[in-house]
């Protein structure tokens, strides 16, 4: 999720988001050094984050939410350093008693807490962060990394084992649809709020609408992104966290305003098919009143009055939408 923290601006005034931190690996193999165990590993998430929500969207559609302890943060950032003049940065808070494992009431202060002596302390404080309640230490905050530990190595304590959002088969033209989202659209969308020259916001905005008109025509002959799927992937999710955020906030806060998603019928009614999927197993995932608290609450060169627009009641238009996609496409 990018944060003041996360920003970098390129010389032609165009947002650069800094690369996660944290890398090492969760594994179901023998001797792992961060072994796949039920209960040991702490998600720290925001609602807001599409990030974070990716991770939130594999524990529920594998059944983890016993073996996966999750700790939400406060949607609105807030100064960490309140008492340090010099010390400008906002970011999450954590509800009191909610930090299980350092009882912390900031991320700043887990990332400080969880940071290993040998590691040079980060400034960036980013959520999805993944933490060994045993070692008391920061595993992973690449929630690209974070999501496939999900899917594969913990599946001993899964409800859905043979759920698999990353099947081998597909995994080439998984990682291929990935890249091509990433750029234009998941940071895409960021690309397009957070630039800080014309030429950069209108470099953003036309590779996203391209990309977008592409994926539309794509969804007219299938049911699922990646072809050859037969259930949601990798991919899928991947987009999913973007576009249920796009009517309500990136059209406005980050001035994606050229179309809204619900003009792209095939997107729209993807968007609705998975919303709705397997009676609602990513509803949870999606909490719209604290998505648009946070963005429109703690972006302050955005909009600084932290006036929160009505919007357009997008996930009520997802629920009702009666799409026929499972009948279209059904096998």
């Amino acid at each position: 999720m990018a944060t003041t923290s996360l920003q970098a601006v390129s010389a032609t005034g165009a947002f650069v988001r800094r690369p996660a931190v944290f890398r090492n690996a969760v594994s179901s193999a023998a001797g792992a050094q961060y072994p796949a165990a039920s209960g040991r590993y702490v998600l720290y998430v925001s609602y807001a984050c599409p990030w974070a929500s990716r991770c939130l969207a594999f524990i529920r559609l594998k059944g983890l939410e016993d073996a996966i302890p999750v700790v939400i943060v406060d949607p609105i950032w807030v100064r960490t350093r309140p008492n340090d003049e010099n010390d400008k940065h906002r970011g999450w808070a954590i509800p009191e008693g909610a930090d299980i494992v350092f009882g912390k009431r900031l991320v700043r202060d887990v990332y400080d807490a969880a940071t290993p002596a040998d590691v040079e302390p980060t400034k960036v404080y980013s959520v999805p962060v993944l933490i060994d309640s045993v070692s008391k230490t920061i595993v992973n905050n690449e929630s690209s990394e974070i999501i496939r530990f999900f899917n594969t190595e913990f599946n001993a304590f899964a409800k859905f084992p043979e759920v698999d959002l990353y099947p081998e088969p597909l995994r080439a033209a998984i990682d291929d649809f990935n890249t091509s989202i990433y750029g234009a659209i998941n940071d895409g969308v960021y690309r397009c709020g957070f630039a800080q020259s014309q030429a950069a916001y209108d470099e953003a905005m036309n590779a996203l609408f391209k990309r977008l008109e592409e994926l539309d025509a794509v969804l007219a002959t299938r049911r699922w992104l990646v072809e050859g799927s037969k259930a949601p992937t990798e991919t899928d999710i991947r987009l999913f966290v973007t576009l249920i955020r796009f009517d309500e906030v990136y059209v406005v806060h980050f001035k994606t305003n050229r179309k809204n998603l619900r003009e792209f019928p095939n997107l729209h009614g993807w968007l609705s098919d998975l919303y709705q999927y397997h009676d609602g197993a990513l509803k949870p995932t999606v909490n719209m009143d604290h998505i648009k608290r946070h963005y429109y609450g703690s972006h302050e060169t955005l909009n600084p009055y932290g006036i929160i627009p009505h919007g357009s009641d997008s996930l009520g238009q997802l629920v009702r939408l009666q799409h026929g996609r499972d009948k279209i496409f059904s096998a």
